[in-house]
């Protein structure tokens, strides 16, 4: 098989439309119609979301020091939408990063989600705003869809003339399949919040120091 035509089993997943930020802060004139605060949308124990001004951890488990709550997967959602077998079919996987010095923690809980504690830390730094995963479904990518043709003279091109999308898939939430440069894409928009929050998410692998399973 040629490798371009190589087909990657994934899970894609989408965000809810709203988009919610910490009580504490005032309602900003750049902030656009589905920006809610947090104590005005209804967010269940463990329901998988990126960011925001609370987090759900189990029992006796402290958030961790100068990291901010990135995301969290309920993975009882996710797992069967999982034809690799890699992901554990049920618990919580739960993201802390600091973006500017690319540091982060993983914790994995088996724990039952109305047995979390939900703790509650706004701020208005990176995260600062949450945004629940809506649909999750399984998809697939090839490597065929990430060439397209020469923007100018001047960009390397493979044997049939295209060139690596090395930003292609910004846009999609996914876990597997191929790699997507998100770190420079993200910064030529500020208020993009699926592609913006999830870049960072899956950028984690790169970020993590220490993993540790509850």
């Amino acid at each position: 098989m040629d490798q371009k035509e190589q087909i990657f089993e994934i899970i894609s997943f989408t965000a809810d439309s709203r988009e919610y930020y910490p009580a504490s802060m005032e309602h900003e004139d750049w902030m656009p119609e589905n920006f809610v605060k947090h104590t005005e949308i209804d967010v269940a124990l463990g329901q998988s979301r990126y960011g925001g001004p609370f987090v759900d951890l189990p029992p006796g488990v402290e958030h961790p020091e100068n990291l901010r709550f990135a995301a969290k997967l309920d993975l009882s959602k996710f797992s069967p939408f999982d034809k690799s077998g890699l992901l554990p079919k049920k618990g919580q996987l739960i993201f802390f990063a600091e973006i500017l010095s690319d540091t982060g923690k993983v914790i994995y809980a088996d724990v039952a989600n109305e047995q979390l504690v939900r703790i509650t830390k706004e701020h208005e730094d990176n995260f600062y705003t949450g945004i629940l995963i809506d649909q999750i479904y399984t998809d697939t990518v090839t490597f065929a869809e990430r060439y397209h043709e020469p923007d100018d003279e001047d960009e390397e091109t493979n044997e049939d003339g295209l060139v690596w999308g090395y930003f292609f898939g910004c846009e999609k939430s996914k876990i597997f399949g191929i790699y997507t440069n998100c770190k420079m894409k993200r910064l030529r928009r500020l208020h993009f919040p699926i592609k913006l929050y999830f870049c960072r998410l899956v950028r984690m692998d790169l970020m993590m120091r220490e993993f540790s399973a509850y």
